[in-house]
């Protein structure tokens, strides 16, 4: 896993690894997921807490990670993973 970007209400990870390039990310704020940026492309602080939770767990490799700082539910692990 590569390193978390901070920000007051929720930090977001990112693991290339993992990741399918299935642009869930981008397509869903390209604000918070700036695809071919020089340097740092992920900004949480572009978009609510909400929108950037509903676009992680919508990442289907799971590459993308979050853990909330406004006392919001955590991430959970998929019943089944797909």
């Amino acid at each position: 896993m590569a390193g978390m970007v901070e920000s007051d209400k929720i930090d977001v990870g990112f693991s290339g690894k993992r990741c399918i390039h299935s642009r869930n990310c981008v397509l869903g704020d390209p604000h918070v997921f700036v695809p071919n940026a020089p340097g740092q492309w992920i900004h949480p602080e572009a978009a609510s807490v909400e929108k950037i939770v509903a676009i992680a767990e919508s990442c289907p490799s799971g590459a993308i990670t979050y853990v909330r700082k406004d006392g919001g539910p955590q991430e959970q692990a998929p019943v089944v993973n797909t």
